[in-house]
C-alpha cells in the first residue's frame, strides 16, 4: 500500500496527516509506505491513496489513485474511517 499527502507546501498539512495515517496503518497492522508532498510538485501515479483536503483535491495531476479528502484535521476518527475504507478497497 503506497499512500501520498498532499497539501499547499508540503510541510504542513500533509506531514500531520502523514503522521496520522501512518499512526492508523500501524494499529490496524496494515503495512503502508506514506510520502508527503506539496501540490506543486505531487505526482499521485504509483500511489493506491492520495490524501488531500478539498483545497488542494481538484489541483491534482489526473490519477487512478484513490483520492480522499480530508479537511478537519482533528478529526481522526473521521480520517482513520476515510483511510481504512479506502485500503479495503485496494486489498
Amino acid at each position: 500500500m503506497r499512500i501520498l499527502t498532499v497539501c499547499g507546501a508540503g510541510v504542513g498539512t500533509s506531514l500531520m496527516e502523514k503522521m496520522f495515517a501512518e499512526q492508523i496503518l500501524t494499529a490496524a497492522g496494515i503495512p503502508a509506505v506514506v510520502d508527503n508532498a506539496d501540490i506543486g510538485s505531487a505526482t499521485p501515479n504509483g500511489y493506491d491513496v492520495v490524501l488531500t483536503t478539498s483545497l488542494f483535491a481538484d489541483l491534482l495531476p489526473a490519477t487512478t489513485a484513490q483520492v480522499i479528502i480530508h479537511d478537519n484535521l482533528m478529526d481522526q476518527a473521521g480520517l482513520r474511517e476515510k483511510l481504512l475504507a479506502a485500503v479495503a478497497k485496494e486489498a
